[in-house]
C-alpha cells in the first residue's frame, strides 16, 4: 500500500501545481474611449498600444496618467507594430494606395517626444519582423534589414533569430541566412513566433490547427484549435483564443492559455459576459491583455499555484 501511495503522491502533485486562477479582469479602456483592437503592452509596462478593427490608426494609453494619445490615423498601422529595443520607440507602418497599389512606409514615434520620422518609404512589400518580441527588423520587399538605437537603417547583420510569412510559407531568419518551413506540408502558416530561448516555435496552419515544432519543422505537439498564439514570458505556456464564427461575424470567443509541461488547458474568460479576442501576454506570465467584440481593452491577472 505505501508504494501506491508514493506513486499517487508522485502523479497528483504536478496537476496541483499547474491550478491557474483569475484574480481579475478589469477594463483598460472604456468605449467612451473609442473602440480598440490588438493590444501590446510596451517592454518597460508603463503603457499599451493597440489599433482599431480593421487595423487603421494606432494609439497608446499611458497606464500611469490614463491619456490615450492617436500615433496615426494611417492605413495598415495596426499590422503588427510594436517597440524598438534600442530605443523604446514605437515602430509601425503607414499605407496608402496609389493608382491601386499599396505603397507603404516604415515610421518610428516618439512617446515622450510625440514626434514621428519617417525611416524608410516607397515600399511595395513591407513587413515588420518579430525577434522575441523585438520590432527592430523589417522586410523590404524580400531584404531583411536591421533599425538601431539611432533609428538608422542597414542591412541586417545580425545573428539573432526572426521569423514571419512569405507565400503562405514560415520564413526563419538564422545567421542572415532565410529558409522556408512547411512543417505540415503545403498551407497557409499564419501566427508564427519563436520561444524565448529559441529552440521552437509556435504556429497555426489553417485548416490544420496550432501546433510546436522545432526551428527545422519537426512537430513536437499538436495544440489543436487555437487561434492567434504566443508564447508566455518564461516560454511554459502558450496564450490564445478560441473563436466561432457564422461564416461571417464572430459569434463566440473565449481566451484559453495551456501548460506546454503539464498539458492542461484553462479557459479564463467563460465567465465573461463578452466575446474575448486577441490576447497577448504582458510582461510576466501573471498579466494577459486582449479586445472584446465592441472594442475594449481589457487586463487579466492571474495566480498559480
Amino acid at each position: 500500500m505505501k508504494k501506491v501511495f508514493l506513486i499517487l503522491f508522485i502523479a497528483v502533485v504536478p496537476l496541483l501545481a499547474q491550478n491557474v486562477t483569475v484574480v481579475e479582469d478589469i477594463a483598460i479602456t472604456t468605449l467612451t474611449e473609442g473602440n480598440f483592437y490588438y493590444p501590446s503592452l510596451s517592454p518597460d509596462g508603463t503603457g499599451i498600444l493597440f489599433s482599431s478593427e480593421s487595423r487603421k490608426g494606432l494609439w497608446f494609453k499611458n497606464l500611469s496618467t490614463g491619456i490615450t494619445t492617436m500615433i496615426t490615423d494611417a492605413l495598415g498601422a495596426g499590422y503588427e507594430p510594436g517597440f524598438n529595443t534600442g530605443n523604446g520607440e514605437i515602430i509601425y507602418r503607414e499605407d496608402q494606395f496609389i493608382n491601386g497599389k499599396r505603397i507603404s512606409a516604415l515610421v518610428s514615434y516618439n512617446v515622450a517626444m510625440k514626434k514621428s520620422l519617417v525611416l524608410d518609404e516607397g515600399i511595395r512589400d513591407l513587413k515588420i519582423c518579430r525577434s522575441n518580441g523585438s520590432m527592430s527588423y523589417y522586410l523590404k520587399e524580400t531584404e531583411l534589414h536591421s533599425i538601431n538605437i539611432q533609428n538608422t537603417l542597414q542591412k541586417n547583420s545580425s545573428s539573432d533569430l526572426l521569423v514571419t510569412v512569405e507565400n503562405s510559407s514560415i520564413i526563419l531568419y538564422e545567421n542572415n541566412k532565410k529558409r522556408v518551413l512547411d512543417p505540415l506540408g503545403n498551407g497557409n502558416y499564419i501566427w508564427p513566433s519563436i520561444s524565448p530561448d529559441k529552440t521552437k516555435l509556435v504556429f497555426t496552419c489553417m485548416g490544420k490547427g496550432t501546433y510546436i515544432s522545432n526551428l527545422d519543422g519537426k512537430i513536437l505537439a499538436k495544440l489543436g484549435y487555437a487561434n492567434y498564439p504566443s508564447w508566455s514570458p518564461d516560454g511554459n505556456w502558450i496564450v490564445f483564443m478560441k473563436d466561432i464564427d457564422d461564416g461571417v461575424n464572430v459569434v463566440s470567443s473565449d481566451i484559453y492559455i495551456t501548460d506546454l509541461k503539464g498539458g492542461k488547458y484553462f479557459n479564463l474568460t467563460e465567465n465573461g459576459d463578452y466575446i474575448s479576442l486577441y490576447p497577448k501576454w504582458g510582461n510576466s506570465n501573471s498579466e494577459i491583455f486582449y479586445n472584446t467584440d465592441n472594442g475594449q481593452i481589457r487586463k487579466i491577472k492571474l495566480n498559480y499555484e
